[in-house]
């Protein structure tokens, strides 16, 4: 079921419970959080226990775009991950993603968390098995400073949004960590979270060599948590291999320093050989593994 409003004490004692937090400090940033909108009570599904009064497991449907979601990994107790209470809440949770017209919806399970119940309950959902991802988590203050760099970026607002769009549709090409922009701008906005107008206009920056276009960044920062990612980064295919990686990742890291990120949080796909590299290069630490699904309308 949806959270409702006289449930929000109990599901604040279990997402307390999980994060090792206050129960009390939960509550009121939950409730700040429904009153500021930003948290909708029909996006979060829990199940109970048998009293009836603490909730046993949930998962929450996260709208990032107009099209895409994000279905968070089911938190819950050991007992209550059962195949059909797992099903129950991915059926709630697929329901609100046709009613609210997302055209695909993402999931990460870390591989700690997932189970064979879990896993047929995903399945039998419509979700479909992309691959295994590597996620980092590292203070933003332990990765190294950009130096010099071979490249010089201007953001989507100095270059214009067509020239960025037709560059991330050439960095996706033959990479595991591609992004599909076949829906103009609004793609760009989907993975920032909202539209690039409210953003610092270096959450979309785009990098020349010579005058040539041949590198891309999007970084999202959460000025709340400090917490911070890239979203994509890419290189065109005919400068791969000469090292632009490198420079690449350093400016991304620098842009989120620059925009106030503490905590920098991001992964890549396990077969990313030159992206794995690179964490491991700039001394970012591997937090956990995970498998990444994917439902769609009408799988």
């Amino acid at each position: 079921m949806h959270l409702q409003p006289s449930d929000l004490p109990a599901y604040a004692t279990h997402v307390a419970a999980r994060d090792d937090s206050d129960a009390a400090a939960v509550l009121k940033r939950l409730r700040r959080a429904v009153a500021e909108a930003r948290l909708r009570l029909a996006n979060v599904f829990v199940t109970f226990d048998p009293t009836g009064e603490r909730v046993s497991g949930s998962v929450r449907v996260c709208v990032f775009g107009k099209d895409f979601v994000v279905l968070t990994e089911w938190r819950g107790d050991e007992d209550a991950g059962t195949y059909e209470a797992l099903s129950e809440l991915l059926a709630e949770a697929t329901a609100r993603a046709a009613e609210i017209e997302a055209l695909k919806m993402g999931t990460r399970v870390s591989l700690e968390g997932m189970t064979d119940a879990y896993r047929r309950a995903l399945r039998d959902a419509g979700f479909v098995f992309q691959g295994r991802r590597v996620e980092y988590r590292t203070p933003v203050s332990e990765l190294p400073d950009e130096g010099s760099s071979r490249l010089t970026w201007k953001t989507m607002a100095d270059v214009g949004e067509q020239p960025v769009l037709d560059l991330i549709r050439r960095a996706s090409a033959d990479t595991p960590d591609g992004m599909d922009v076949e829906a103009g701008v609004s793609a760009i906005e989907d993975v920032l979270g909202g539209s690039y107008d409210t953003h610092d206009p270096r959450a979309v920056e785009l990098g020349t060599l010579d005058g040539q276009a041949v590198g891309v960044l999007l970084t999202r920062v959460d000025v709340d948590t400090g917490c911070s990612a890239i979203q994509f980064m890419g290189i065109v295919p005919e400068f791969r291999g000469r090292g632009l990686g490198t420079d690449v990742h350093l400016h991304g890291i620098a842009t989120i320093r620059a925009l106030g990120g503490t905590v920098y949080q991001d992964g890549t796909s396990e077969s990313n050989a030159a992206m794995l590299r690179l964490f491991e290069k700039h001394g970012c630490i591997e937090h956990s593994r995970m498998e990444e699904w994917q439902w769609r309308p009408g799988d």
